[in-house]
C-alpha cells in the first residue's frame, strides 16, 4: 500500500487530469460515489434509519462531501446537509455539486453560528450519523472560531462518524491536530493514504482506515517513496529452512550487553534471536556482570567474557570472525570502556551489526557516525526518539514533528538501516524507500520492548537475510508478536517475555497467510 504527502497527492491528481484526460469533477465523482456506498452499506448494517448529517465546507473535501450526500439520498437515506460557510463561497467543482444537490430539493441548512447546530442536537433524536467533509488534507492553520466550535459538537454528540480523506483537523503530512480534530469512527481516504493517517497523535484520531479508489492506473500504487508493511510484503521474506540442516547451518548471533542490574535486557534480547531459529546464539558481557549472568541465562544460550588487553577490549576467543551477526547494546551501560568496545566492534568486525539502546547513546555520545558509514558491512540502527534526537543532535520535538525527515536524516549521515521506534515504526536504508509499521499497541510500551526487537532482527540477520529485509520482517514479527501477546494477557498485563512467547504464533500467522496466497481487501487497510 503506497502512502503519500499531501503535495504528491496533488501531484497525482494534476496527472490523472493532465495525463490520463480525467476531469477533476469526474473525480470528485468517483470519490463520493464510492465513499457513499461505503458509508450507506454501513448505516444499513447498523440499522440506522435517522438523518445522516453530513458537514461541508466550502474546498474539495466539502465538494466530495455533497457527492456522497447526493448519492446517500439517491440510495434512499435521510439527508440533511450543513454548509459551514455561504452557499455563495462554493465555487469550482463544490459550487458545481451544490447546485446539483439544490435541484434535489435536499434539505441543506446554513451553519452561521454554533448555536444552530446546539439546537439541531438539542431537539432531534440520537443517535447521530455524520459524514465530515470539512477540511480534509487542506489544513493550513490552527482551527478556531465555528469551525473549532462545530468539531467540539459533532464529537460530543455524534454516535458514528464517517470523516473524508482525513479527521478535519488532522494534518496530512504529520499527524499534527491543529487544535481540534474530529474523532472519526471510519476514515475513507481517496486514491492513496496519507501519512497523517498513521503518525501520531492524528492516527488516533481516524479510526477503522478504508481507502477508496479512483481508478489511477495500478502502476502508479508501487511508484513512490513511503509505502505501508502488510502481510502481503512480509510473508514472502520468511526463509525456507533446510529440513536437513543441522545448527551451523542457521547461523550464530553474538549479543553483547548486560551490566550489574541490567542482566534482564541482554536476557531477553538473547531469547528472542534464538526464538528466530538461529542455531546458535552466544552473549558476550563484563567480568563483573558474569557471575549473575550465567546463573540467568538459559541453558541454550553460551556466554563468553569481554576482556581487557591494555586499553582494547576483546571478545574472549574464538573471536568475531565466527558470529554471523552481533547485536551490542541492550543493558550494556555508558561506562567509558564500552565506547572503546563499540569502536573497534564496527573497524573489526566484517559483519552486519545491530547497534540498539546503550550502543546507540555510546555512538550519539563519541561522534561514531563517520565509523558507521566507512563499514563495508551492513549496520542496523533501532532508536527510540528521545535516542534518535540525541544521534541527530536535535530536540526529541524535531523528531517527533518530522520523523520521516529524521529517519532519512539518520541513513545519510551513518549510512545505515535506520528504524525509529514507535506506535507506528518507520524503517529507512540507502536505496531510499520508507516503510511504515502500524501497529499501535500500548502493551508494548513495556520494559525489556525494545531489547526483544533487537534480538529478533540480529537473529535474522545471523540466518544471512539482507539488513532491510531482517529489519522489515523484525519489526512485523515484533508487533505481531505483541497482537497475540495482548490477546492473551491483556495490553496492561503482558510483558516483553509474553512477547518472546508469541513470536511462534506470529511465525504460524504468517506462514498460513503464505501458505493460503489470499490477499486481504485492498481496501481494507487496518
Amino acid at each position: 500500500m503506497r502512502i503519500v504527502s499531501n503535495e504528491e497527492m496533488r501531484k497525482l491528481d494534476e496527472a490523472a487530469i493532465r495525463d490520463l484526460g480525467v476531469p477533476g469533477i469526474v473525480l470528485m465523482e468517483n470519490a463520493g460515489i464510492e465513499a457513499g456506498r461505503r458509508i450507506s452499506e454501513a448505516c444499513v448494517k447498523k440499522n440506522y434509519s435517522g438523518e445522516i448529517l453530513v458537514f461541508c465546507g466550502k474546498g474539495k473535501n466539502g465538494g466530495d462531501g455533497l457527492v456522497v450526500a447526493r448519492r446517500l439520498l439517491a440510495s434512499g437515506h435521510r439527508v440533511r446537509i450543513f454548509l459551514l460557510q455561504p452557499a455563495a463561497d462554493y465555487a469550482g467543482e463544490a459550487g458545481i455539486h451544490l447546485k446539483v444537490l439544490k435541484n434535489t430539493k435536499a434539505k441543506i441548512s446554513a451553519v452561521e453560528s454554533a448555536t444552530v447546530l446546539k439546537e439541531y442536537f438539542a431537539s432531534a433524536v440520537p443517535p447521530f450519523f455524520v459524514v465530515d467533509a470539512i477540511l480534509g488534507t487542506g489544513l493550513v492553520r490552527d482551527i478556531e472560531g465555528l469551525f473549532y466550535d462545530v468539531i467540539e459538537l459533532i464529537n460530543h454528540n455524534a454516535t458514528e462518524i464517517f470523516s473524508l480523506d482525513i479527521p478535519s483537523g488532522v494534518a496530512g503530512d504529520t499527524g499534527r491536530i491543529a487544535g481540534t480534530a474530529i474523532m472519526a469512527s471510519t476514515t475513507l481516504s481517496f486514491g492513496y493514504p496519507r501519512l497523517g493517517h498513521f503518525l501520531s497523535p492524528g492516527a488516533a484520531r481516524r479510526g477503522q482506515l478504508c481507502n477508496v479508489d479512483l481508478t489511477f492506473p495500478r502502476e502508479w500504487g508501487s511508484q513512490g517513496d513511503k509505502f505501508l508493511l502488510t502481510r502481503k510484503n512480509v510473508a514472502p521474506l520468511l526463509q525456507q529452512r533446510d529440513r536437513f540442516g543441522h545448527k551451523n547451518s542457521f547461523g550464530h548471533s553474538l549479543l553483547i550487553g548486560g551490566s550489574p542490574g541490567r542482566l534482564g535486557a541482554i536476557e531477553m534480547a538473547s531469547q528472542s534471536a534464538l526464538k528466530m531459529g538461529t542455531g546458535l546464539v552466544t552473549v558476550a558481557s563484563w567480568e563483573d556482570s558474569f557471575p549473575s549472568l550465567e546463573v540467568k541465562l538459559s541453558s541454550e544460550i553460551m556466554n563468553i567474557r569481554i576482556t581487557r588487553e591494555g586499553d582494547r577490549f576483546k571478545i574472549q576467543k574464538p573471536g568475531l570472525a565466527m558470529f554471523n551477526s552481533v547485536v551490542v547494546g541492550p543493558g550494556l551501560g555508558l561506562r567509558p570502556e564500552g565506547a572503546q568496545l563499540l569502536k573497534e566492534l564496527l573497524m573489526s568486525y566484517a559483519g552486519p551489526v545491530v547497534i540498539d539502546a546503550d550502543g546507540l547513546n555510546l555512538l550519539a555520545d563519541n561522534k561514531f557516525h563517520d565509523l558507521l558509514s566507512g563499514r563495508s558491512a551492513p549496520t542496523v540502527l533501532t532508536p527510540h526518539p528521545g535516542e534518535m534526537a540525541r544521534l541527530l543532535g536535535k530536540s526529541k520535538d524535531a523528531v517527533t514533528d518530522d520523523p520521516v525527515g529524521s529517519v532519512r536524516e539518520a541513513v545519510e549521515r551513518t549510512g545505515a538501516v535506520v528504524l525509529l521506534k514507535g506506535a507506528t515504526t518507520l524503517i529507512h536504508s540507502s536505496e531510499g524507500i520508507t516503510w511504515l509499521n502500524h501497529y499501535p499497541n500500548d502493551g508494548m510500551a513495556t520494559a525489556g520492548s525494545g531489547d526483544v526487537l533487537a534480538g529478533v532482527i540480529g537473529g535474522l540477520l545471523g540466518q544471512r537475510m539482507s539488513a532491510i529485509e531482517a529489519t522489515q520482517l523484525g519489526v512485523y514479527l515484533h508487533s505481531l508478536s505483541g497482537r497475540f501477546a495482548a490477546e492473551q494477557c491483556g495490553h496492561r498485563s503482558m510483558t516483553a517475555l509474553d512477547i518472546i512467547g508469541n513470536i511462534r504464533e506470529a511465525f504460524r500467522d504468517l506462514r498460513e497467510y503464505r501458505a493460503s496466497r489470499v490477499s486481504p481487501a485492498c481496501e481494507e487497510i487496518l
